[in-house]
C-alpha cells in the first residue's frame, strides 16, 4: 500500500498529474478497516479493547460492523486504550469524520499529552475533571 507521505510527493511532484491518475493511486480505506488494522498491529482483540475503552459491548461491536459510527470522544476513548500514536489517532478521527486534535483547544492538548504518556481511559478522566474540562465518556 503507497503511504501518505509517497502520495504527497507525487502531488508535489508532478506538474501534470490528473486527478483521475491520482485517484488510482490512492488506496480505499474506512474508519472500520483502518481500526482492524491498527486492532492487528497492536495485537489486541476486540474484547480487551471493548474493556480498556470503557465502551458498551453491544454499541462497540456496532462499530467493528460499521453500523455505528462513533463520536469523536468515543474514538478518542478507543485510542487511549490502543495506545495510538497521535498520527494514528488524527487518522482514526479523520476516517470517522470528527476532524482532528488541535493543540490550541484545552481538551484537545489535554488528550494529546494523554496519548503521548500512554494514559488510560480511566486516568485521561480524572485529569480532564481535575482541570474542569469536559470527560470523554459523559
Amino acid at each position: 500500500m503507497i503511504s501518505t507521505t509517497q502520495l504527497l510527493d507525487i502531488i508535489n511532484k508532478n506538474e501534470h498529474l490528473t486527478l483521475e491518475t491520482l485517484l488510482k493511486q490512492v488506496p480505499e480505506i474506512n474508519f472500520v478497516d483502518y481500526l482492524e488494522a491498527l486492532l492487528a498491529k497492536k495485537n489486541m482483540s476486540k474484547s480487551i479493547l471493548i474493556n480498556k475503552a470503557n465502551l458498551h459491548r453491544t454499541y462497540a461491536y456496532q462499530i467493528f460492523n460499521g453500523t455505528k459510527i462513533p463520536s469523536r470522544n468515543k474514538v478518542i476513548q478507543l485510542a487511549l486504550a490502543m495506545q495510538l500514536d497521535i498520527r494514528e489517532t488524527n487518522n482514526l478521527l479523520s476516517l470517522s469524520n470528527n476532524g482532528y486534535l488541535y493543540p490550541k483547544v484545552k481538551f484537545d492538548a489535554a488528550i494529546l499529552l494523554a496519548l503521548k504518556n500512554k494514559y488510560s481511559v480511566l486516568k485521561t478522566n480524572l485529569i480532564l475533571e481535575q482541570y474542569q474540562l469536559p470527560l470523554l465518556d459523559s
